[in-house]
Formats: C-alpha cells, structure tokens, sequence
C-alpha cells in the first residue's frame, strides 16, 4: 500500500484538460475574475449611455410608441432653447458653490478630527453618519424645518434675523432658494470630502510635526509645509468628484423645489427631466443629457490637464 488515491478511470475522463487550451490557468482565473466586472459596467453604464444617444437622435413623444427619426435636428434645438442655458449657468452655480462649502468645511472637520485624542472613533463615526442618512430623507426633514407654521429654521430665519417675512416660505423665494438648497446639501455631503481628508491626515508620520515644533514652526507653517503637499492630491481628486456629482444632482433640488420657484433652481438635469415627462419630448430630453455628458466630459479632461490629480497622489 502507497497510501496514493486511484481515481477510476471515468473520474479521470471529466478532468478539464487546462495543459490543451491555448491559454494558461493564471489567463482563464483572470478573464473569470474581471469578465462579471466587465459585464456589470457594460449593463449600468455603456448600455444606458449608448441608449440615450440613439433616443436623441429620434423624434419620442412621450406616449406614443413610435420613434420618428430625427438626426441631429434634436441638438440644434438644444441649444436654441434659452432654458437651456440659463440652466446651465444655474447648474455651475450649484455646483461651485456647493463644492466650494463642502471643501471648506469637509476639510474643517478632518482636521478637527484628526486632532482629537479622546473618543475620535466615536465622534468621526457619528460625523459619518450623515454621509449615510438617504437623500430623500435629508430633504424632507428641511423641508418640515423650514415649514412657515411650525419650522425651526423658518423662526430663526424670519423672527431672528429678518431674511424672510413670517409667512413666506424661504425655498420659495427666488433670491433664496439656490443658496439655501446649496447650504442644505452642504450640510449631507461635506463629510465625503472630510472621509478623504481624513484618511490622508491619518497616514502622515507624526515626526514630521514633533521635528517642525522642534524648529519652531507654529500651526500654520506646520500646515503649510507639512499637512497641505500631503492632502494636496486628495482635495483634487474629491473636488473632481464632488463637482460631478453635483453638477448631476436631481434628487436634492427636486424635492426640496422642483425647481422653482419658475425657474430658480433648474438646472439641467431638472431641465432635462421636465422636458421628458411634463413636456412629453423624450427625444429631446435625451440630447440634453448627452450634451450634459460631453460638456461634463470636457470638463473632467480639461480637469486632469490643468491639476493633474492622479499625480499629485503618487507623490
């Protein structure tokens, strides 16, 4: 007795036979590994995408069936909506000002963060919390804190401070409704920027602080010289990000305005969605969303020229 296990000989016949493929084993485990990968972004992303294009090249009322088509004439008409382009310039104010106060006080609570020494896993765990709060939720809660009857933010707004008479409602007002839906937002999603900063504050020696103390540097030469080249690359990486997601934001200004009051706070993803179910063009709708693409597009490579992003994180 060897102690050798004798496989019958029909076992041994369903062996795959790995040595006769014209590839390896390492080639097919990794075909296998990224092929589902592959296929999930092709279903979430290129299949929707080149779907929206060829629906901007067609003539779709809403509730008929049939497709008309319309080449690019779609496109021409895009652009000759004046709409079109005040809801762009809305939707660059959006998103600067909603980048622009999430990066101040994301990167305020990193570092506040990152300098507690007591409780900071309890205290950052509650700070992220509002990260996973649903969007939907956040809305209607300042929504009901805004309320002209029994809203919180509506007393301290109008009685306190006089911004808005007692029985106006704020997001109703034109001249407010952008910068509050701005500030509502801020509040949900400054802790993105605050979970990149952060992690990067974290994977800073502490030596580098003890040696600059040791030379006499206050706090802001310490940030200067120390903090910022670290986070540097990080901030440019979440700004990106976060001027793309805001930029596509629908959710937030839906619900909180729907837009309004007019106009006030479209911005083309609103835009886009009335002109395919309250105007009933989906066609049209479609090419705005194209054009929102490549004008994103353009923005991200123009991006990645000017700041080099992924650059600044190798280093």
């Amino acid at each position: 007795m060897t102690g050798e296990t004798i496989e019958p000989e029909d076992a041994r016949g369903f062996d795959l036979p790995v040595d006769r493929l014209p590839v390896d084993r390492e080639t097919l485990v990794g075909v296998g590994t990224v092929l589902p990968v592959v296929l999930l972004y092709l279903i979430i992303s290129i299949i929707p995408v080149g779907f929206a294009i060829w629906a901007s090249l067609h003539d779709i009322p809403l509730l008929n069936p049939d497709w008309t088509w319309a080449g690019v004439s779609n496109y021409a008409e895009v652009f000759r909506v004046p709409r079109f382009w005040q809801s762009l310039w809305r939707g660059v104010v959006f998103m600067v000002g909603s980048t622009l106060l999430q990066l101040v006080v994301g990167l305020w609570m990193a570092l506040t963060l990152n300098r507690i020494a007591r409780g900071q896993k309890l205290l950052t765990a509650v700070v992220f919390t509002a990260y996973l709060v649903p969007t939907v939720v956040v809305s209607l809660v300042a929504l009901f804190m805004f309320d002209t009857f029994y809203g919180v933010l509506h007393v301290v707004g109008s009685e306190w401070f006089d911004l808005w008479g007692v029985n106006q409602f704020a997001l109703g007002q034109k001249s407010l409704a952008m910068p509050l839906v701005i500030l509502i937002g801020s509040w949900k999603f400054s802790v993105f920027i605050t979970i990149f900063t952060l992690a990067q504050l974290r994977s800073i020696p502490p030596r580098f602080y003890e040696a600059a103390r040791i030379c006499g540097a206050n706090r802001w030469q310490m940030f200067r010289d120390i903090t910022l080249p670290r986070i540097q690359g990080v901030i440019l990486v979440a700004v990106l990000l976060r001027s793309i997601f805001m930029f596509n934001k629908f959710d937030l200004i839906w619900i909180l305005t729907q837009g309004g009051p007019g106009y006030a706070t479209t911005t083309l993803p609103v835009l886009a969605y009335r002109e395919a179910f309250v105007a009933g063009n989906y066609g049209l709708a479609n090419a705005m969303a194209v054009v929102m693409f490549v004008f994103l597009a353009v923005g991200g490579v123009a991006y990645f020229w000017a700041f080099n992003p992924s650059e600044e994180v190798k280093t």
